[in-house]
């Protein structure tokens, strides 16, 4: 696959046509054997061949405009196939895509006045493009995200920008459901499409899940998608809830390890720990976002990506060069561009000229990313879950409200992303207050 086209045919028509191309990199660590699940410690399925290989591969992308960045995303790959030597299969080959970072700058400039980026519908592309490119035929793809509002995560210091939009947590939240929504068409036989908010009330998760702006359906439903809803109450959580790197869940997950719970914690009870756990008592609202389905793949489509590929020193290197530089002023940050840009191979650059035109009629951009949407086969779509009753409903938005007004901060490296006009909806910033850090 020619990297060159690939971004240029996927992107062109989401960014604006400017005089100036806009610019994307992309690198990706070379895939190395990680363990996304575990066996219990004393289970004697441990003791055994392992079943599963997985692959774990870091993907890093920026795009960039008149030498700012505007835009990067972390997005870790795992590839899970069957063993060779395996007897049976216990679990299924899957393919699982976690949005570890997500962050924008705030620094696009343009003369135009009728030119906006479309932050949002850019992201909802670029997660198009990876879905169907890792996609293998009759194996699932899992799209996981933790959803937590900071002012920044991958750009030090742009929270101070005052063109950058910081999201309040239920606004963020809402962003997110807003651009994985469109996904759900991707899929040809859609699995699961779960919210899950720890701690909060029903009503409050509902008022999150939007419907598909073609049926008027909601395809998304409060829960998550770790295990089949038959088998919570009898199958360990290690077994089945992913570990990601700075994770909430991995990091009880860890906990009930070292407490030697791993075996007898069932996965209900998990999600009905987690949410008494400190990083969801704060006061601010942390979501759990999951999509499961299936692709059309044709069995000779060996496409993929014709990034770089680094190693893992070789790709930390490179990633300080951008998470140790300053993005608080236009000035630091093409300083900080220039400087992660030098670091990189040269062949992780890919230009694209945007084609996306803006008339003064439509100011706003409001008409310019309409998709079609395709028919969405939804696996089980008749079956009602009956809701797990929380552990602890004491928190209630109000004693949430009250815990927020006393914490002073967190240093959590989450997801934000800059909302320009055409993302924004006023009632989010109504709703809850803007996060302070």
């Amino acid at each position: 696959m020619n990297g060159a086209n690939f971004w240029s045919d996927g992107l062109a028509s989401y960014l604006p046509c400017l005089d100036c191309p806009f610019v994307i990199h992309h690198i990706a660590t070379k895939p190395q054997k990680h363990a996304l699940t575990h066996e219990p410690q004393k289970s004697e399925k441990r003791k055994g061949k392992r079943l599963i290989s997985t692959q774990l591969s870091t993907h890093f992308l920026t795009l960039t405009y008149d030498g700012l960045h505007l835009l990067a995303l972390e997005l870790l790959v795992y590839i899970s196939s069957p063993s060779l030597n395996q007897g049976e299969t216990e679990k299924e080959s899957l393919t699982t895509i976690f949005i570890s970072k997500a962050d924008s700058s705030g620094y696009f400039n343009s003369s135009r006045e009728d030119v906006r980026l479309n932050v949002g519908a850019i992201v909802t592309q670029i997660l198009t493009m990876f879905i169907k490119t890792l996609a293998r035929p009759n194996i699932p793809v899992r799209l996981c995200l933790f959803a937590r509002a900071q002012p920044q995560y991958i750009f030090p210091e742009s929270g101070r920008n005052k063109q950058k939009h910081v999201l309040s947590d239920r606004g963020l939240v809402k962003w997110w459901i807003r651009v994985t929504t469109p996904l759900l068409s991707v899929f040809s036989e859609l699995k699961s499409a779960r919210l899950c908010v720890p701690g909060a009330e029903p009503g409050e998760i509902k008022s999150f899940l939007l419907p598909d702006p073609e049926t008027k359906k909601v395809l998304w439903k409060e829960g998550h998608i770790f295990c089949a809803d038959g088998d919570r109450d009898n199958q360990p959580a290690v077994r089945h809830i992913p570990s990601f790197p700075d994770d909430p869940k991995s990091r009880f997950l860890d906990f009930l390890v070292a407490e030697g719970r791993d075996g007898i914690t069932t996965v209900n009870q998990f999600f009905a720990e987690i949410q008494v756990r400190q990083e969801f008592l704060l006061g601010f609202v942390a979501a759990i976002i999951g999509i499961e389905g299936l692709v059309d793949k044709n069995a000779n489509d060996k496409s993929t990506f014709a990034c770089p590929v680094v190693e893992n020193k070789a790709y930390s290197k490179i990633h300080d060069a951008i998470v140790t530089s300053d993005y608080s002023t236009e000035t630091l940050a093409r300083n900080a561009t220039a400087k992660f840009i030098e670091a990189l191979p040269k062949s992780s650059e890919y230009l694209i000229r945007g084609t996306q035109q803006t008339s003064k009629s439509d100011p706003e951009g409001k008409n310019r990313l309409k998709e079609p949407s395709q028919p969405i086969n939804v696996i089980g779509g008749g079956l009602v879950r009956k809701r797990t009753k929380p552990a602890d409903t004491r928190w209630t938005t109000v004693a949430r409200q009250q815990a927020a007004d006393a914490h002073k901060g967190s240093n959590e490296s989450q997801q934000t992303l800059r909302m320009d006009q055409s993302d924004h909806e006023s009632g989010d910033l109504g709703m809850s207050k803007r996060v302070k850090i």
